[in-house]
């Protein structure tokens, strides 16, 4: 189900009045049977993959988290479960079992292309096994009590408004706001409504467009060439950020309604003035999921203690205690560019690229350190160089991404020097290049109010333009409810793409 459906929204609207009309004590429960109903809405083997994660994740967390038990017990049952999750997780994303099991019971069966034996890759499965694995090892490492529950765990894995594309939680802080008792209040519809609205100004509005410049642009760099294919590479961070930053305001915006809060995932990313703190803005619970549950426990393994203790030798205590670090990247960025895709692409894109820029950056500071009070990096104007130059490495990043393969985007470089082998035409109308600009300078206004150069934990919200003003709340609502139904691409005839890390 397209979290920019009508359906999810008639889904979303029966939960909450469901949700409303129980007795206090027992609203949570209700979220069992809409966080089944969601998964089936995707496909039975949806519900089927979650269910397999969870049960195993809720014994696992069990075994690993044994008061009495010895600690290679533990660990192995740990490791069992974790290896299970993350080979199904591998074996369905990246290897095409799903394909491999509909072809061989369509053979076996009979059962001809288009049938009930179908099969699609369980949704949202990158986030909701990496969630489930966090459970697992917070409990071997005896940083929360496993759960004793199976049903207060099954709200917790099967959480519906996450699964799809995170943001990732931790479970004791969502299961202590999924436990807690939850009141119909003026101000979570407020607040809930509004981040609803602008995640679909964003998707529908904004992405959709730019996704028409970005297909043609992608889909041919022979005829789109030069100027073209600039215009392509902005029109595609433009998309992602609106259509990934859209999909988790109408997250967060429906687990508002439901009184539960979520962590944010975004803080205006590209207002970064380097590559580390780009990574501490966009995709926030990944980033700190991955430096507490990867990169440092790398660094405590004896394998990079004995790295470290022998480069100290060889290269001074100095140089030396930093190659264990420059390891532990590597490892940490290949993975993250392996989650986004297992292939080549997001491996260079999303991975190794920025490992090279984080590292890079790492061994030349001390230079940086000499030249910055010559450049006056306390001013403005470098400031803003700053942020241009950290947005440009970002774009040569999402080339790779949006690519078909690394060869497509060397050839999408190659094609900014070339010539145009055929005539040059891209399906947005004057009107809509102009819809579009607007949109994008609005979005960028908000992303500059909500920017804090000097604390990127709590971003600050544009809600809280709102407070004591009732008349500005619905002023917005109803501002956004009409920009998304004049300018929004979507109706009948028309079919909005999923959000794009909904197939990550």
């Amino acid at each position: 189900m397209s979290l920019v459906s009508f359906n999810f929204l008639v889904f979303v609207l029966a939960a909450v009045i469901v949700y409303y009309v129980c007795p206090v004590k027992i609203r949570k429960y209700v979220l069992i049977p809409a966080n089944i109903v969601f998964c089936c809405f995707a496909g039975v083997y949806t519900l089927a993959f979650v269910l397999l994660s969870v049960v195993t994740t809720f014994i696992g967390g069990l075994l690993a988290g044994r008061k009495n038990a010895g600690t290679a017990s533990k660990d192995l049952a740990a490791a069992v479960v974790i290896i299970l999750n993350l080979g199904l997780l591998c074996a369905v994303k990246f290897y095409g079992v799903m394909d491999l099991v509909k072809d061989s019971l369509n053979a076996l069966l009979g059962a001809s292309s288009g049938s009930w034996l179908e099969f699609a890759v369980p949704l949202g499965m990158s986030f909701y096994t990496l969630q489930l694995i966090g459970y697992v090892l917070d409990c071997l490492w005896g940083k929360i009590e496993p759960e004793k529950n199976f049903i207060r765990y099954f709200i917790f894995g099967s959480y519906f408004p996450y699964l799809t594309s995170g943001p990732m939680n931790r479970y004791s802080d969502l299961s202590a706001e999924i436990d807690r008792e939850h009141r119909l209040s003026l101000d979570n519809l407020k607040t809930g409504i509004i981040r609803i609205c602008w995640g679909f100004f964003k998707k529908l509005v904004i992405a959709e467009r730019a996704g028409v410049i970005v297909g043609a642009v992608y889909g041919d760099h022979t005829v789109y060439t030069g100027g073209y294919v600039i215009l392509g590479v902005f029109a595609f961070a433009i998309q992602l950020y609106a259509d990934f930053s859209g999909c988790m305001d109408v997250v967060i915006g429906v687990s508002r309604l439901l009184d539960i809060n979520m962590p944010e995932n975004f803080n205006s990313p590209y207002f970064a003035k380097s590559i580390r703190e780009y990574w501490r803005r966009w995709h926030i619970t990944l980033g700190d999921y991955l430096a507490d549950y990867l990169y440092y426990p790398l660094l405590k393994s004896a394998p990079l203690i004995k790295i470290g203790d022998i480069s100290k030798k060889a290269f001074g205590k100095k140089r030396g205690k930093k190659v264990p670090i420059y390891v532990a990247m590597v490892i940490l960025w290949t993975a993250i560019g392996y989650w986004h895709g297992g292939v080549w692409k997001y491996i260079i894109g999303s991975g190794l690229l920025h490992c090279l820029y984080i590292v890079s950056g790492m061994i030349a500071e001390p230079l940086f350190e000499k030249i910055r009070p010559v450049l006056k990096s306390d001013k403005l104007p470098y400031k803003l160089f700053q942020v241009c130059r950290t947005f440009v490495l970002v774009l040569l990043g999402f080339v790779f991404f949006r690519a078909a393969d690394v060869p497509d985007a060397l050839d999408m470089f190659a094609a900014m020097f070339r010539a145009p082998a055929g005539e040059a035409a891209i399906e947005l109308t004057l009107a809509n290049y102009i819809v579009l600009g607007v949109s994008v300078l609005i979005l960028t206004a908000v992303d500059l109010y909500k920017f804090r150069a000097k604390d990127t934990d709590e971003p600050r919200s544009v809600i809280a333009l709102t407070e004591n003003r009732p008349w500005l709340t619905w002023l917005i609502i109803v501002g956004l409810i009409s920009v998304v139904l004049v300018f929004g691409m979507y109706g009948l005839g028309y079919n909005a793409s999923s959000f794009i890390y909904a197939s990550i």
